[in-house]
């Protein structure tokens, strides 16, 4: 009976005390993943944050392609050949990822999300963003729309007044009107809603403007947004109807101080009298109290002092605005009647 058979590995060259000549070259192979086919080198697979520094796998197991799977062995790499067939993986947004080749045919560079118009990153100048035409300006030829020309509210063309707007400044109550019809009823004048209000007074849009007061040269009026903008948030809204009204009542109706009284000419003062006159009595009148107290609200207007609008002379029925060949870019000037 022949004796069972007994398997002893076969020590290592390095174990005995002298080396072995003859030994197994296919156990002795470096245990490197080193293949004709597949050159040892990072750039064959593109950047990725998963990365380490030298090009391989963070936290991965060691691969080599000489070992022998065991069914106990755990879930194996997934570059070995036995691996299953697995899809691959959508790829989510990463801040680390190559920026595209602005070169290749295929891959057009675009404007990421984060990058909004009127950055610094923006290129395109005057860009209206996500702004579309308001309504009063869809009416125009559409050369005027493609082109870019600039374009003004008809209720704030001063070269052709409209007769639809109609914003008397004197009143300390801000109540722009416009005209109103029903069938069958006379015309009216109706207070402005707020989607009217709302209306972009330009097109393209405008963030800054300065409005001239030609009585009043020494009290311009600036539109701008209220703070400095930042290039990482939205851009300011555009100017709308409702912002030039009421910047112009607002300002009309600051109190005016001796320096401007003492500045008007001699031949202007009685004029700027009459209108405060007529302005405080025309304030007692819309307030609804009764004839006898008429009076003593009007002294109580009085007491408020002279304001600008005053130092129009009474022609405080708004008209529109203009532009003068001298003004700058973003100046315009008030009409009034």
């Amino acid at each position: 009976m022949a004796a069972p058979f007994l398997y002893v590995p076969e020590a290592s060259s390095d174990a005995l005390p002298v080396p072995v000549p003859y030994h197994n070259a296919y156990y002795s192979t470096p245990q490197t993943a080193h293949t004709p086919f597949l050159p040892p080198s990072p750039l064959v697979y593109p950047s990725s944050p998963y990365r380490g520094a030298d090009g391989a796998g963070a936290n991965l197991p060691t691969y080599s392609p000489n070992a022998v799977p065991w069914p106990q062995d755990v879930q194996p790499h997934e570059s070995a050949p036995w691996a299953p067939l697995r899809p691959p993986r959508e790829r989510t947004s990463s801040w680390a990822a190559p920026s595209p080749r602005s070169g290749s045919p295929f891959l057009q560079p675009t404007l990421p999300k984060f990058l909004r118009a009127g950055s610094p990153g923006h290129r395109k100048s005057q860009s209206t963003g996500a702004f579309a035409p308001p309504a009063w300006a869809l009416g125009a030829p559409a050369q005027l729309l493609a082109a870019g020309a600039p374009m003004i509210h008809p209720w704030l063309n001063g070269d052709a007044p409209s007769a639809a707007l109609f914003f008397d400044l004197a009143p300390a109550l801000f109540a722009p009107r416009c005209l109103a019809s029903r069938p069958g009823a006379p015309p009216w004048h109706r207070t402005l809603a707020q989607p009217e209000l709302a209306a972009g007074a330009f097109w393209p849009p405008r963030t800054t403007l300065r409005i001239l007061l030609p009585r009043l040269p020494f009290w311009p009026i600036d539109l701008a947004p209220a703070r400095a903008q930042d290039p990482v948030q939205a851009p300011p809204p555009p100017i709308t109807l409702g912002d030039v009204l009421a910047a112009l009542h607002h300002a009309l109706h600051v109190r005016a101080a001796a320096a401007d009284w003492g500045a008007l000419p001699p031949a202007d003062r009685a004029a700027v009298s009459a209108a405060f006159t007529q302005r405080c009595r025309a304030e007692a009148m819309r307030s609804g109290v009764p004839a006898a107290q008429l009076r003593e609200r009007e002294a109580e207007e009085r007491q408020k002092g002279m304001k600008r609008v005053d130092f129009l002379g009474g022609m405080t029925v708004f008209k529109g605005l203009v532009k003068a060949p001298p003004d700058p870019e973003g100046c315009v000037r008030m009409v009034t009647a």
